[in-house]
């Protein structure tokens, strides 16, 4: 699901065309739409333990940290990229107000049902505990987080989709240096990625006295946190260096300089992937600079695609939003709750019920993306 809400745009803004010689579409969007709204979907669906299945622990470990972890912060890099792109070409304050009013509503809707069927399928005092905030901390962290959930990423939009705004009106009423002012804004928010990707081993390797011990574990609990919108400041800057780049004609052709920006962002992805391996106890959180120059290098590489979009692709693409909301139903309610079934699977064969999973959410969640698109009331959710 890369910018799930690209295919509910007005007819206008679908008409958008961008100025690149090779190609006037957004082909390379549906590639990784596709790519990795099925990659969530195994995450979820804990596809991935079959190579820890298989006895590959490490397989595990580079599919969930180096490819899963890769889909949230690329959501990002194109749905910020779209954002700056389309309100440049029609009125900024009615498409502001309109994509925020959006994202509002896709929030509100889908945490709600998650809420709900939660309830229903729990049910009683052990079922609601999970989800009944009984303090301002635990509403921030209830809202923040879309009920403890992947719909964080909707709260986490709303609030890149505002600092990007702003940035949208900076570059209106700035000169030509403006770009110097980002590319430091990105420095200074990679920089504070990196402090919260070390400071948990930076903490377990020092002392803190009793009077400290409480400050510092709230702000590791913020800077380990993976609902924390601040993981996903860099994304808000990179995503308007590339259409800078793009309405100066930078990206028309692959010169010299361009290719040493794609080869230096791949550098910079393997060096912090290496560090992260070797410094950090988990792979499985947003606060990682691997993510932000590995999903910079991938929306490029969109960018410049010339390869036609094969029809299952397109569908799996155009079904995107639906099939990240909705698999979450299967993934974190039906099956979390009815594992008879699957572990006489299991039972079986090992891995047979991870398998299973998986393909029942994935096929479950595009069937009914497909229903939904045709229910009038329904089908601006999906």
């Amino acid at each position: 699901m890369i910018d799930p809400l690209a295919q509910h745009e007005s007819q206008e803004e679908k008409q958008l065309k961008l100025p690149l010689k090779q190609t006037s579409k957004f082909h390379g969007f549906d590639f990784l739409r596709a790519i990795f709204s099925v990659a969530i979907v195994a995450d979820h669906a804990g596809l991935f333990t079959l190579a820890t299945v298989q006895g590959v622990d490490t397989l595990t470990n580079l599919l969930y940290g180096n490819f899963s972890y890769l889909a949230v912060p690329t959501f990002f890099q194109i749905s910020l990229f779209l954002f700056y792109f389309k309100s440049k070409k029609v009125e900024f304050r009615r498409f502001f107000q309109k994509r925020i009013i959006r994202l509002i509503s896709l929030y509100l809707f889908w945490v709600s049902l998650f809420v709900l069927l939660r309830f229903l399928f729990k049910g009683g005092n052990a079922g609601t505990a999970q989800f009944a905030p009984i303090s301002v901390r635990g509403w921030i962290e209830f809202i923040v987080s879309g009920c403890n959930s992947p719909f964080y990423f909707f709260f986490s939009l709303i609030f890149t989709t505002i600092l990007a705004a702003l940035i949208a009106l900076f570059f209106k009423a700035s000169e030509n240096n403006s770009i110097r002012v980002i590319y430091f804004l990105f420095v200074i928010s990679c920089i504070l990625i990196f402090l919260f990707s070390i400071f948990d081993p930076i903490i377990s390797n020092s002392y803190i006295g009793d009077r400290e011990s409480s400050l510092v574990q709230t702000i590791s609990g913020i800077a380990q946190w993976d609902y924390n919108p601040l993981n996903f400041l860099p994304y808000v800057f990179s995503a308007a260096i590339v259409v800078h780049e793009l309405d100066r004609g930078k990206l028309e052709e692959i010169t010299p300089l361009f290719q040493l920006k794609l080869w230096s962002l791949l550098t910079l992805f393997l060096i912090f992937t290496l560090l992260e391996w070797i410094l950090l106890a988990s792979l499985v959180h947003y606060s990682r600079l691997s993510l932000v120059f590995g999903s910079w290098l991938l929306l490029y590489l969109a960018l410049l695609t010339t390869r036609q979009v094969p029809c299952v692709v397109k569908l799996i693409s155009d079904c995107s939003l639906g099939l990240y909301a909705l698999h979450l139903f299967f993934t974190h309610i039906l099956f979390a709750e009815n594992t008879s079934f699957l572990h006489a699977l299991s039972a079986l064969v090992p891995g047979l019920d991870i398998l299973v999973e998986f393909l029942l959410a994935l096929i479950g969640s595009i069937a009914l993306t497909l229903l939904l698109k045709k229910i009038e009331g329904l089908k601006n959710f999906v």
